[in-house]
């Protein structure tokens, strides 16, 4: 996720920090972390990246790191390069390097969370184990889906870079009517959406307004949204859900075919569709994507088994 892995901030210093400095610093940042106190990291902080970040849109970044990554337990010195300082940093739910720059008056002007190792570039799994059906009925539009940039925006980020996004169309080819102006003009707006397969509810996300088209909301990127635990450890995602269509809550078991919430506008989506995606564990941060195939169904009229939708590919469930 853009937002998550790759938050940075920089500006040029002129002296180099010491580690004394660093690790009170870090010290301070932890308390201040596991205390859910944004406006206290945020006066850490020195005027240049306050001004880049904002006060309300830092509280969201923070708001979602807690969120997957759970308190800091501890940290440990790993690596000096130039004016920064990177730290191991071990968090409730997983493993992260921080590094750390600070101005010589002692404000952070550089925070980056990054993977402790290159190793896990290469997810648990390659594809999904579990057998899926479509998440929706109807006859749907693959707006983004494949392994290359073309096809695919998502191959940009390590955790949705298998990401489908769907869309419906009309016989025009438009994906909306009338004025466009509206969520309720978009023929993807409020379609239900349903479980892929038989799983436990692992991740609920509710209470993010939907967007009025063409405008988005980076701070919620998936906006509203479900993710299902299956035996397989596969978490499967479903993004941009319609604020207050959601009817299920974390811990619960459904069935292949449940209905999960309607699809929406939530979250950074410029017009409502659902974004669906398979990565190899809970967190956001460190999760690596996997490719999904579905077990059956139409694709530009022909029947196909075990099959990953790319861009432009129109698909349906069978008996449909």
């Amino acid at each position: 996720m853009k937002n998550l892995c790759g938050l940075l901030f920089f500006v040029s210093l002129t002296l180099l920090g010491q580690t004394e400095p660093y690790v009170n610093t870090l010290k301070t940042f932890q308390e201040h972390y596991n205390d859910d106190n944004s406006q206290a990291i945020f006066d850490m902080m020195d005027q240049g990246m306050q001004e880049h970040l904002g006060i309300e849109n830092f509280k969201s970044i923070l708001a979602t790191f807690r969120e997957h990554l759970g308190d800091i337990h501890s940290y440990q010195y790993v690596a000096k390069e130039g004016f920064t300082e990177t730290y191991e940093t071990t968090f409730e739910n997983s493993h992260l390097n921080i590094a750390l720059t600070l101005h010589p008056n002692g404000k952070i002007n550089g925070l980056q969370f990054l993977p402790t190792t290159e190793e896990n570039s290469i997810p648990k799994i390659d594809s999904n184990i579990t057998p899926l059906s479509l998440p929706f009925k109807g006859k749907w539009y693959t707006l983004w889906g494949g392994d290359t940039k073309a096809q695919n925006y998502h191959v940009l980020s390590k955790t949705q870079r298998y990401g489908l996004d769907f869309i419906v169309l009309d016989k025009n080819d438009k994906s909306y009517q009338r004025s466009g102006t509206r969520n309720e003009d978009y023929y993807a707006f409020g379609k239900p959406i349903y479980a892929v397969c038989d799983a436990v509810v692992y991740r609920v996300k509710t209470g993010v307004e939907d967007n009025r088209p063409g405008i988005m909301n980076p701070s919620q990127e998936l906006g509203n949204h479900v993710v299902l635990k299956t035996p397989h450890d596969e978490y499967i995602v479903y993004g941009h859900l319609e604020n207050e269509t959601i009817r299920v809550t974390e811990g619960d078991a459904v069935k292949r075919g449940q209905y999960l919430g309607n699809c929406g506008n939530s979250g950074d989506a410029t017009e409502p569709h659902l974004h669906f995606h398979i990565q190899d564990g809970p967190n956001d941060l460190d999760a690596l994507g996997v490719k999904c195939y579905f077990e059956s169904l139409w694709v530009n009229g022909s029947l196909q088994k075990d099959f990953a939708p790319i861009k432009g590919d129109r698909i349906t469930r069978p008996k449909e």
